[in-house]
């Protein structure tokens, strides 16, 4: 027969004997006792009583959840103050340093140069802000509606983006819209196909009577060759065209696009503004001439006379 149980051994078991976690020899043993100790049976019922946990009142929980709810609307206002704060910042640096203000002629000093390549019919602008501590960057958009092109330019700090005081641009322009400078409310004309018009006026027997006005690239560019390549007849600088001496003349007045053109804001005309630069085509005892101020006396052969006219003709205003 075995030994009875010791009371001590029986109670350390009765935790694994009550969550049924031991053996089926030591569950029976346990039973055994069990039914011989009233001790050991009071104290397995102890055991297995329900613990009751203490609750929590009413009003330490909605104290909490007050406390809650207010942490994250803080958290919400925090979020909120800092993604203004960092918009308002953002608008700032793109304000002066990447967009700029727009300028116009009063703002000056504002220097640029014009430049049209009628072969590649390419308007190329290149200038600067009279300051030394700003920059600036130029815009060219379309205006359908208005028939223009329009040249924005913009005054910003210096940063790495847009470190020069200078702005140039290359505008593809055929004469059938505008150019204008837009500033913030008013704008400026630039150049337009009338600008850039070839015009001939024929002078005969006391009348002045314009025969072409075209904008016409290739015929520029005939005209210009011509004048060009004829041999001087004269080594010297010729002075204004005496127009009393003759009764039958052709003044030819090509666009300005040979060169640069400078606007600015000062008022005062440049040097080369005041020459005339109209060339005029004049017969003397039998030879045909191209006159203009500043420039050698040229002469032209019979068959480059007649390319004139006939240009002339097919062009000739109605």
């Amino acid at each position: 027969m075995k030994a009875a149980l010791d009371c001590n051994i029986v109670r350390d078991m009765l935790p694994l004997y009550a969550e049924k976690l031991i053996s089926e020899e030591s569950n029976t043993a346990i039973q055994q006792h069990l039914e011989q100790c009233e001790d050991c049976r009071k104290y397995l019922e102890n055991i297995q009583k329900p613990v009751d946990c203490p609750t929590v009142p009413k009003m330490e929980i909605d104290y909490m959840r007050k406390i809650k709810r207010s942490f994250k609307r803080r958290t919400y206002i925090l979020a909120g103050v800092i993604t203004a704060s960092c918009i308002v910042l953002l608008g700032i640096f793109l304000r002066f340093f990447i967009i700029g203000s727009p300028i116009f002629t009063e703002d000056g000093p504002i220097n640029f140069e014009w430049n049209y390549d009628a072969d590649s019919k390419i308007y190329s602008i290149h200038g600067n802000i009279g300051r030394a501590d700003t920059s600036a960057r130029i815009k060219v958009y379309e205006d359908k509606r208005n028939n223009q092109l329009k040249i924005k330019i913009y005054e910003l700090m210096p940063s790495i983006f847009f470190p020069s005081n200078e702005f140039s641009a290359k505008i593809p322009w055929n004469g059938e819209t505008n150019i204008v400078w837009q500033g913030k409310y008013e704008q400026l004309n630039i150049t337009n196909s009338q600008y850039m018009s070839l015009y001939i006026f024929e002078f005969k027997d006391g009348n002045y009577q314009p025969v072409v006005n075209i904008f016409d690239m290739d015929g520029t560019a005939m005209l210009k060759r011509l004048y060009d390549n004829a041999p001087d007849a004269s080594s010297e600088e010729l002075m204004p065209f005496d127009g009393t001496k003759y009764n039958h003349y052709l003044i030819i007045r090509l666009p300005l696009t040979r060169g640069e053109f400078l606007y600015s804001t000062d008022t005062e005309i440049l040097p080369e503004e005041a020459l005339d630069d109209r060339i005029f085509l004049y017969q003397e005892d039998g030879q045909y001439y191209f006159h203009k101020q500043g420039q050698h006396l040229k002469k032209l052969v019979t068959e480059d006379v007649n390319k004139i006219l006939d240009y002339i003709k097919q062009n000739e205003v109605d």
